[in-house]
């Protein structure tokens, strides 16, 4: 892993020196003395960023070190502000040719000029620079770190309560307790020869280490010898081993010895008792193999325990048949209300009116986290105002001052994020930009953390692919709630829990990572990242100075404001995305920002955009699709930098697209029919592209044959280079033959195809051609049995989804030969009943069943849907049912219902089953 150019805990430092080595390569022409000014700056920040990596790993640093890191990672970033200032004003070319030779000589002249000036400033900036490094080394003794800062980490770990806890003081323990016992008793192995392993998985704060406790003292005694061990995230193995070895050995004491001698200790020990050991917050796969190499394999009924923050950890520790991955929840609504009301007045019934609805925001707060709940109880005990309920109720936790309660809560976050490398607490910290129970989508996420270089890869590693691979870390990690999960496991979308989002906010505004206007931020710090959520006082974003902001972004927003962007200079992030207020005025100085890299317009107002767009050199993203932009500037084209383009359906694009060698991504659905001759020219020059996305629309512009042989002839050439991805959505008419174009190739690169219009049979020949082909839609035709037998036999298909309008009921099968690879079926033809044979696509991994009540009748043994054979679907995970109610009966509904619970439960992997009904307005009643 390459060092990463931005974090929160580094600032800009890795950028800086990365950029500085740049300009002592030659790459600028610099004056005199100035070289060697670079170098000593080079130097002297290769040592400031030795320092904030090892300050990044001080778990309570004191004050004194806490004011040198926050220095010299804000001067990281007024530096790199300054170099990529005069970068733009060399690099710069004119927007324009002259078409005169006096011109051009005048110009050039100028340019000279200019340059000789621009080379002055450098040379003054870089003193200024070094002046300012210079009394930052002065006033902080060059950066060293004194013992105390170090000796902080030698607290007292504030779980230990956890294990000490009454059982009398839990709430909502017993459940989970006695499932895991129940398993505990079920799975005594008298037939195996290795021990049962149970891993207990959840975020900090969630009570891992109290469940695992109240497990160990029902059951412990009926095991010869038992073990509960917590560890660290830098644990002492001989340590840990010793205390193990102490108690199954009955607290014998035992002379200091080798790892491998208290190993094989510990084994001599074991070989034939049952044992209970429970190793307590395993924070990787090299501690739990290094520990349970100890724990010897036998046939006494032995078990172990686990608990830990990290999914992959509980999968590793229990890797074996038999073994229980136990995933803790949150508490529910009736026991967080319990645990709240029983700390503070004794019961729920004793609090006072005027606190209820306090309370209940608190509470939904807390979001069901013990840990949470307990702390913020424990600040409201002590007989606090209605008005000091009110400052809680606003801001929960970390902003609250300090309290012994507050200091566990944050001591047990903070190992997560501590325990995270650097990129990826930079990442995690990003997510403050967004507000609570917001739900964050991955793709627009990981491209924020692009650019704002916050993701670095080797080479020509994928930086998109990187940052899932970042984004699903933090999901097996526990931070962020993983949401609408797809077929494959992996989820598109996520939530942070509100308790650690107030986390993060805290250390957010502890490193001045994001600027939270509603959260009482200081106000003289420099924003260099500001959300705008849609209830903030206009007149105090007015009095902000923007002059450093890298990052702009409105949420939820649908206010007709933004801050004027020729404040904006150094902005290197603008997502305006859904803000449904905004217009073509709010983007009329876009040109202005020079730095800017990612721009995100979808969901606007916005109808066109300037032509100074052109000047934004360093643009790599410009995203507005579904906004109201009707066409783009041909200066778009001179954005040599634009890998990413994408624009609503039916969007004009410039003649010129040719020229933007760098794009390498361009959509959503540009409509072919609607652009130039050349443009469809150009295409094919597009010898980077790597994803491209087509609406193919002969129903509403006709045919034009030169175009679309055009259009043929360029995509050719793409799937000859780098195009991987060819999406394409049809509207048909009969008479258009194969995909609207005799000679359309089966290309390659084809791997989505939407069928808007149109009858599948006359595209049946061409679609088993296109071999490679993933995913296929089919929106209101009709489907027929030889059309499922078609599909079912193309060999790479992982996604099918079909809609249909038909009102007659009738059937279709789907047989054990055909689709070997498909994942993913959507089949929303409501009056079509789906059958499936025995072995039918074996590698199903979710079903949309669309279904309608009037067509079927329930209550007979071969009624409704309970012979269509979802039990043969051997791999199924997830069932979706939608039941559309029209003219169906209130008794029909509750038959189906149950008709599909059946079906789930005899199914042998339980998938998951989720029903959802439309129209219940014309539900008839009996």
């Amino acid at each position: 892993m390459a060092h990463l150019l931005v974090s929160a805990s580094t600032g800009a430092m890795r950028s800086v020196i990365r950029k500085l080595g740049a300009m002592l390569r030659d790459e600028y022409r610099l004056l005199k003395g100035v070289r060697s000014d670079i170098k000593f700056l080079k130097d002297e920040l290769e040592a400031m960023h030795a320092f904030l990596l090892v300050m990044a790993d001080v778990e309570q640093p004191d004050k004194q070190a806490t004011l040198r890191a926050n220095a010299v990672r804000e001067l990281s970033y007024d530096m790199e502000d300054k170099i990529d200032k005069f970068i733009v004003l060399i690099d710069h070319e004119p927007s324009s040719k002259s078409d005169s030779s006096f011109k051009e000589l005048f110009n050039k002249s100028m340019k000279k000029i200019t340059s000789i000036k621009t080379r002055h400033n450098i040379a003054k900036d870089i003193k200024d620079i070094m002046s300012q490094v210079s009394k930052v080394s002065e006033r902080h003794s060059r950066y060293k770190i004194d013992e105390s800062s170090k000796a902080q980490n030698a607290r007292v770990d504030p779980r230990i309560v956890a294990v000490y806890k009454d059982a009398a003081e839990l709430v909502g323990i017993d459940g989970p307790r006695d499932e895991i016992v129940k398993w505990m008793s079920d799975k005594e192995c008298e037939s195996s020869h290795r021990p049962n392993v149970v891993s207990i998985v959840g975020c900090g704060g969630l009570g891992k280490t109290t469940l695992a406790k109240q497990v160990y003292d029902k059951l412990g005694a009926y095991f010869e010898c038992r073990a509960f061990v917590s560890i660290s995230r830098t644990p002492d193995m001989i340590g840990i081993l010793s205390c193990i070895l102490s108690e199954v050995s009955n607290g014998k004491e035992h002379a200091r010895a080798s790892y491998q001698q208290i190993v094989h200790q510990i084994r001599k020990i074991l070989t034939d008792k049952r044992y209970l050991i429970i190793i307590d917050d395993v924070w990787d796969v090299q501690t739990w193999e290094l520990l349970y190499c100890a724990l010897i394999k036998n046939d006494c009924g032995s078990v172990i325990m686990t608990t830990t923050r990290i999914n992959s950890v509980a999968k590793s520790c229990c890797s074996s048949d038999g073994d229980l991955v136990y995933k803790i929840h949150p508490l529910g609504i009736a026991d967080s209300k319990k645990l709240f009301f029983k700390r503070i007045f004794g019961c729920e019934e004793k609090c006072p009116p005027s606190l209820r609805e306090a309370s209940e925001d608190i509470l939904k707060k807390c979001g069901g986290l013990p840990l949470a709940i307990n702390t913020i109880s424990s600040m409201l005990a002590t007989g606090k105002t209605k008005e000091e309920w009110g400052r809680v109720r606003s801001s929960i936790g970390f902003a609250q001052g300090r309290s012994s309660d507050i200091d566990a809560m944050s001591y047990i976050l903070s190992l997560s994020y501590l325990d995270l490398p650097l990129y990826l607490r930079s990442c995690l910290l990003y997510l403050t930009m967004f507000p609570e129970d917001y739900e964050v989508g991955m793709e627009q996420l990981v491209h924020r953390w692009i650019f704002e270089g916050l993701i670095h890869g080797e080479d020509d590693e994928d930086l998109v692919e990187l940052g899932e691979t970042y984004f699903h870390e933090l999901v097996n990690r526990s931070l962020i709630q993983p949401r609408s999960i797809w077929y494959n496991g992996k989820a598109r979308s996520c939530q942070v829990h509100d308790t650690i989002l107030d986390f993060l906010i805290y250390k957010s505004s502890e490193e001045n990572f994001c600027t939270l206007l509603s959260n009482h931020s200081k106000p003289d710090s420099v924003v260099r990242r500001l959300p705008l959520m849609g209830n903030e006082d206009r007149e105090r974003v007015e009095q902000l100075d923007l002059s450093h902001a890298r990052s702009l972004a409105g949420v939820r927003y649908s206010q007709d404001y933004l801050p004027s962007l020729a404040r904006l200079n150094a902005l290197r992030v603008l997502d305006v995305h859904d803000c449904t207020g905004l217009g073509n005025h709010h983007v009329r100085d876009i040109g202005k920002l020079v730095q800017l890299r990612y721009l995100n317009i979808s969901r606007t107002k916005i109808t066109e955009l300037p032509k100074e767009i052109g000047d934004l050199e360093f643009l790599e993203m410009l995203d507005a699709s579904k906004s109201g932009l009707h066409g783009l500037p041909e200066s778009v084209t001179r954005l040599k930098r634009l890998a990413r383009l994408f624009v609503p359906e039916g969007t004009k694009l410039p003649d010129g697209i040719g020229n933007m060698e760098n794009l390498q991504e361009l959509g959503h659905n540009i409509d072919i029919y609607v652009q130039s001759m050349k443009f469809l020219e150009g295409l094919g020059r597009l010898t980077n592209l790597r994803w491209l996305r087509i609406c193919w629309d002969t129903i509403k512009h006709g045919r034009a044959p030169s175009k679309g042989e055009k259009l043929v002839s360029s995509l050719r050439k793409l799937d000859s280079c780098k195009l991987r991805s060819l999406r394409i959505m049809f509207y048909l008419r009969e008479e258009d033959g194969i995909a609207g174009h005799p000679s359309f190739p089966a290309l390659g690169s084809i791997r989505k195809i939407t069928l808007c219009r149109g009858q599948l049979s006359w595209i049946a020949k061409w679609l088993v051609s296109v071999t490679n082909l993933e995913k296929l839609f089919i929106k209101g035709t009709e489907m027929e049995q030889q059309d499922i037998e078609v599909l079912g036999s193309m060999p790479r298909l992982l996604e099918l989804r079909a809609e249909s309008n038909r009102t007659e009921g009738r059937t279709i099968t789907i047989f054990g030969a055909g689709f070997q690879r498909l994942q993913m079926l959507v089949y929303n033809a409501f009056a079509t009943e789906l059958m499936f044979e025995a072995r039918a696509i074996p590698n199903l991994k979710e079903l949309y069943l669309g279904v309608r009540l009037r067509n079927y009748r329930y209550g007979g043994a071969g009624c409704g849907f309970n012979g269509c054979g979802i039990d043969r679907l051997s791999g199924l995970a997830w069932l979706h049912v939608g039941i559309d109610c029209r003219d169906g009966k209130a008794s029909d509904l509750e038959a189906a219902k149950g008709v599909f619970k059946s079906m789930v439960d005899a199914h042998p992997n339980r998938p998951t089953l989720e029903m959802y009904t439309t129209s219940m307005d014309m539900l008839q009643n009996e």
